[in-house]
């Protein structure tokens, strides 16, 4: 374990939906290491709420308010540059949910930013994290192939089990315009969005397998729900991505690697649902039980935070910046699909 600092990191959060009431606030509201001194959200009641939900001293209606005496921003918000801006300003640690950015260009400026001024930025990159995925990666330390695949038709009705009576489970619709690249077609930027919202974990377990990865190829469906793409390893080695839209209720996020002597297959826990249930499949047996990847990147942000990380450690600032350029890469190759005409 990461030693205790002399006191808890106080932190102030930005944004009480899902992830907030799911995720963040219990974990780091019972914990010795972190202190939640705030909160706040666009929606007053919500961040009423969960100041009361989790005995939270105060909530605020102003950024700068929110992180007054905080040594960390949480964000927590659908929307995240303008808010690291405004803590890096004002000298402020901070830690927030993926991506940074939908325009990565953006990205790598804050993140020189905050390198530049003696200041964090760590990304939610949970799945850098996993137990899970690291056994995977101890079975096919050098994948030679495989597929990654994401269908979630349950995220709704978690959100909405974990949000308290009466608050909506997405408001994204209220979120400002985010930045994006110019030299996107509008079918590029829904690609884009797909695989920054839904995709970011496969991402990042891809970009951590198989580190020198290149986007090859990639189509969107006509109702832009949908995308595949190829992807390529430096010697050419196919890995193929999806992320289908499903009816509700059906959950599939699964990795399969594999390399000429063995393959490993990752059955990923449904959302906010315990880690253990995350299922890991090889040749020789089936393994779950893994500990909790989520906890596991907060203690690492207390490592960080601590200084007790080796200087040459990619910090996960520079793992979003990789994960967004692949992204940025397959939107950029991204060819709209057409529909099959049915004759009568």
């Amino acid at each position: 374990m990461t030693p205790t600092p002399v006191r808890p990191w106080r932190l102030a959060v930005a944004g009480c939906g899902a992830a907030a009431f799911g995720l963040h606030l219990p974990l780091l509201t019972a914990s010795d290491t972190f202190d939640v001194i705030a909160v706040a959200d666009r929606d007053p009641a919500r961040a009423r709420t969960a100041q009361q939900h989790f005995a939270i001293p105060r909530t605020a209606t102003r950024i700068g308010d929110l992180m007054a005496d905080a040594d960390v921003l949480l964000i927590l918000t659908g929307v995240h540059d303008s808010l690291i801006e405004e803590a890096l300003d004002a000298g402020v640690h901070v830690v927030t949910e993926k991506p940074v950015c939908l325009d990565a260009v953006r990205t790598r400026k804050l993140a020189a930013r905050a390198k530049d001024a003696g200041l964090l930025l760590e990304v939610g990159a949970m799945r850098a994290h996993d137990p899970a995925l690291h056994a995977a990666l101890a079975h096919v330390p050098e994948p030679t192939g495989g597929w990654l695949v994401k269908a979630d038709g349950v995220d709704e009705a978690t959100r909405r089990r974990l949000l308290p009576p009466g608050f909506a489970p997405y408001t994204f619709d209220q979120d400002p315009p985010q930045p994006v690249p110019e030299h996107l077609d509008a079918h590029q930027v829904t690609t884009l969005q797909i695989l920054l919202w839904q995709g970011y974990h496969l991402l990042t377990a891809l970009v951590l397998a198989v580190p020198g990865v290149t986007a090859a190829a990639s189509r969107i469906d006509p109702a832009g729900r949908s995308l595949h793409a190829l992807l390529e390893g430096p010697a050419g080695e196919p890995f193929t991505l999806a992320i289908n839209a499903t009816p509700g209720g059906v959950f599939r996020e699964q990795i399969h690697l594999t390399d000429t002597r063995a393959a490993a297959t990752l059955d990923f826990a449904r959302p906010y649902e315990p880690a253990a249930t995350t299922q890991l499949t090889t040749a020789d047996n089936t393994t779950n039980g893994f500990g909790d990847p989520f906890t596991a990147m907060w203690n690492a942000i207390n490592g960080r935070l601590s200084g007790q990380h080796p200087a040459d450690l990619p910090t996960s600032a520079n793992l979003a910046q990789r994960v967004e350029d692949l992204a940025l890469a397959l939107a950029g190759l991204a060819r709209p699909g057409t529909r099959t005409r049915k004759d009568t």
